[in-house]
């Protein structure tokens, strides 16, 4: 982590962002900026005040227009800093956050004041923009509802002050943002925007911790509204909440893994955190021991969530030592070992992660846990989360069959199976043992079906030829889905 009370070298940053420069380019005048701020300039038409003496960026007809010329000395001068002091390197601005910093300062420069126009309000969200327009997308529409007008005011109010280049202000302004957040669904709601986001991936590289710590926090509120996850994925906020996760404060992880568990639960934002790169920081967090338990507990909740996904599975399946990892939690307090065993249930889900979740002696660990009843109460969480990952390692037939044999697994499902009331606990159960007894092998040439005929069980083999044999199959399938509702 950086020194808080690091100077950011002034030619470092760009004169419209007021960030570390990732991509620096020259124009024609000599000013350098951030490549994607002063294209933003010149398709939203506006021309900073650095510039206005000398060039007119409304007059360029389009952002491909403006020769720019990359700055690679300026670059590595920057990276080096970098480098040298420990500050994070910096990312290339977005699209959407440099169109934002630009909206910002058009805001401060161009729109009236309340005094000077009482009957008008500024309308932003929305008006239809071109890329291709030669002005702001902002425009005066008058006599708009109140609530438009306080929604409006409040988001612009706070936007210009986060923009402040003064740290000071932009930790007052991100202290209000969380209070706001708190307060309502509709403030969660009405805030979540492009502008605001975009603003906000970029405090969470700050050079200031507390302008780090209340932008990671405002973002965890923000996506505790369903509505707002998908947003907060497109805007790019999960790459600096991956590298707060890798590199951040205690504190600063803490808030990390609660947005990505929070971002984890819509199933659409699965695949692209996954590809991000969020699981290996999430289950290092997960497994270190002196963390808090709540930071502990959101990252398991967030690999839980992640690894309902078939891409995600493979890949922690993957990781080194991630089967042992997960197994030495099962002596933790229950809030970490509760998702610990959601996330093995999981593993167990795939074929890479059955193989892995054996080689360790996974059978063993769990049946020893379904036997503590102090921490596998019966019909709890624990219990079907164990039960579930034994039916899956089930599968593997020959290698399960023996390790569970050896180590009694038949009597405790079988415990499970006379005292629990029909459902997915004793589902699991009763398949598993039919897998050690040998009555169900994957890929085998037949079946076996149970079939209670009077009094008695009937014990049905059908070839791979039969013509039931498709209905047996469609029979289970249905099985299979409705044990998987819990």
């Amino acid at each position: 982590m950086e020194d808080s009370s690091l100077e950011l070298p002034e030619e470092f940053t760009c004169p419209i962002s007021g960030l570390l420069m990732a991509d620096p380019v020259i124009v024609s005048t000599g000013h350098t900026f951030e490549r994607g701020c002063i294209l933003s300039c010149v398709d939203l038409g506006f021309t900073p005040s650095l510039l206005s003496p000398y060039l007119d960026l409304s007059a360029i007809s389009k952002p491909s227009s403006l020769p720019l010329f990359p700055n690679i000395n300026l670059k590595t001068a920057i990276l080096n800093w970098c480098t040298k002091t420990g500050f994070p390197k910096p990312f290339p601005i977005t699209q959407v956050a440099a169109r934002e910093i630009v909206h910002g300062l058009i805001a401060r420069e161009k729109i009236p004041t309340a005094e000077s126009q009482p009957s008008l309000t500024i309308a932003r969200e929305n008006i239809p923009y071109s890329s291709h327009s030669r002005q702001p997308s902002l425009e005066l529409v008058p006599e708009v509802t109140q609530v438009e007008m306080k929604k409006s005011s409040l988001e612009d109010n706070l936007l210009v002050r986060l923009i402040d280049t003064e740290p000071g202000e932009q930790v007052a302004a991100l202290v209000s943002l969380r209070e706001a957040t708190r307060e309502s669904q509709e403030k969660r709601c009405s805030l979540c925007t492009s502008r605001m986001l975009g603003v906000l991936r970029q405090h969470l590289l700050s050079r200031n911790a507390a302008v780090q710590i209340n932008a990671a926090a405002a973002l965890v509120n923000l996506s505790l509204e369903p509505s707002n996850k998908i947003t907060m994925v497109r805007a790019e906020i999960v790459p600096p909440l991956v590298e707060l996760l890798t590199h951040g404060s205690s504190e600063l992880r803490d808030h990390a893994a609660g947005a990505i568990y929070s971002l984890a639960v819509e199933e659409k934002n699965r695949v692209a955190i996954g590809v991000l790169a969020a699981i290996p920081p999430l289950l290092k967090l997960f497994s270190t021991t002196s963390e808090g338990v709540r930071a502990r507990r959101d990252a398991g909740m967030g690999l839980y969530y992640l690894t309902l996904d078939e891409l995600n599975r493979s890949k922690i399946a993957r990781l080194h030592g991630v089967a042992r990892t997960l197994l030495e939690m099962m002596n933790d307090e229950a809030e970490v070992r509760r998702p610990a065993l959601m996330v093995l249930a999981n593993m167990a889900v795939c074929k890479e992660g059955r193989e892995v979740l054996i080689d360790c002696g996974t059978v063993e660990v769990l049946v020893g846990v379904m036997r503590d009843d102090e921490v596998a109460v019966p019909g709890s969480v624990e219990e079907e989360n164990c039960l579930r990952a034994l039916r899956w390692m089930s599968r593997a037939s020959i290698r399960f069959r023996s390790m569970a044999r050896a180590v009694g697994a038949e009597v405790v499902l079988r415990q499970v199976e006379e005292s629990t009331v029909d459902g997915p606990r004793k589902e699991y159960a009763l398949r598993t043992l039919r897998s050690i007894a040998g009555e169900e092998e994957d890929g085998s040439s037949s079946s076996r079906s149970m079939c209670g005929s009077g009094d008695g069980i009937i014990m049905v083999s059908f070839s791979d030829t039969s013509p039931f044999r498709q209905l047996y199959n469609e029979h289970h399938k249905l099985a299979k889905l409705k044990s998987a509702q819990f």
